[in-house]
């Protein structure tokens, strides 16, 4: 029978002490772990449970920087006020993983650590352009959420490193986002495909990131880069205004949307086909932006 050593840590240092055994596996929601460990008959040898770690836990926001700790859960990001008001996204995505019971007890750091190219809150954070942040006995560093993961579960840390929470810079007033996801089910369903989309009208720029469609959570950069390039001279002082320059809008949005289809990579598998995905990708980033950048901003500062 699987009998782990537990330990139960009152302090970052004290997690990271405990981290320092080769033999330590941190584990704070342990959605995922917990199915492992059944499936495996076993685990690691020792559990360094971070959830009595308040530091881990806490969301908050100090000027326009949002911190989310790695240990809170889908469920508090979900309800935090900043969250909803200025990063929709995140709160979309974070509303969509498993069930109301997963989301009260998986965490964002979790999200991450799993390194699942079909991780909600992952895409978020990739388009959203946050930082994560990783502490051990050696020091601190950061690394862009887009560069956290080497492939499928392969994770850019080293194994006595803690990721302890990531930072974003909340979005200027009159921005938006929004979280496009298509599973085999309405809920309760792995992504087959998601985009995550911001919109800044003053900087004329969005930022796409998908999931589910490569060995990692990508950004689609080329389409971001056209999308910049056009959106003022196609737009005007004006804006949006006319039908004339709708459909120049819509023809730029479905440019934008084929480039993203484009930065895809994906595999057939038993949930979708290689060609169904970049198919979903393409229709879910033009239905994202039209409603970013023909509608009224959904989210505001």
């Amino acid at each position: 029978m699987y009998e782990p050593k537990w330990v139960f840590p009152r302090t970052i240092d004290d997690s990271l002490e405990a981290l320092a055994d080769e033999s330590a596996h941190a584990i704070a929601g342990a959605t995922d772990l917990a199915v492992r460990i059944r499936a495996d008959h076993g685990g690691p040898a020792t559990l360094v449970d971070l959830t009595g770690v308040p530091e881990l836990a806490r969301v908050a926001v100090d000027g326009d920087t949002l911190t989310i700790g790695a240990a809170a859960t889908h469920a508090a990001v979900t309800r935090h006020d900043a969250v909803r008001q200025r990063v929709a996204v995140l709160a979309e995505a974070c509303g969509t993983v498993g069930a109301p019971q997963v989301r009260a007890r998986g965490t964002i750091g979790g999200n991450l650590a799993n390194a699942s190219p079909a991780a909600d809150a992952t895409g978020a954070l990739a388009a959203l352009d946050a930082v994560a942040h990783a502490r051990s006995t050696r020091g601190e560093r950061e690394i862009p959420v887009t560069g956290l993961f080497a492939g499928p579960g392969q994770l850019r840390l080293e194994p006595d490193e803690l990721l302890t929470h990531v930072t974003l810079e909340l979005p200027p007033p009159g921005a938006s986002s929004v979280y496009k996801k298509l599973g085999q089910r309405k809920a309760l369903a792995i992504a087959i495909a998601s985009v995550a989309v911001t919109f800044d009208p003053t900087a004329c720029a969005v930022r796409i990131a998908l999931g589910s469609v490569a060995p990692t959570v990508v950004r689609a950069e080329q389409a971001e880069s056209t999308f910049a390039g056009r959106w003022s001279g196609v737009v005007g002082e004006g804006g949006v205004a006319g039908q004339g320059c709708r459909d120049e809008v819509m023809g730029l949005i479905e440019e934008v949307a084929a480039q993203a289809a484009g930065a895809s990579s994906p595999i057939d598998d038993v949930r979708a086909s290689a060609e169904y995905r970049t198919i979903l990708v393409r229709e879910l980033t033009r239905t994202a932006l039209e409603e970013l950048c023909l509608a009224e901003p959904r989210v505001s500062g």
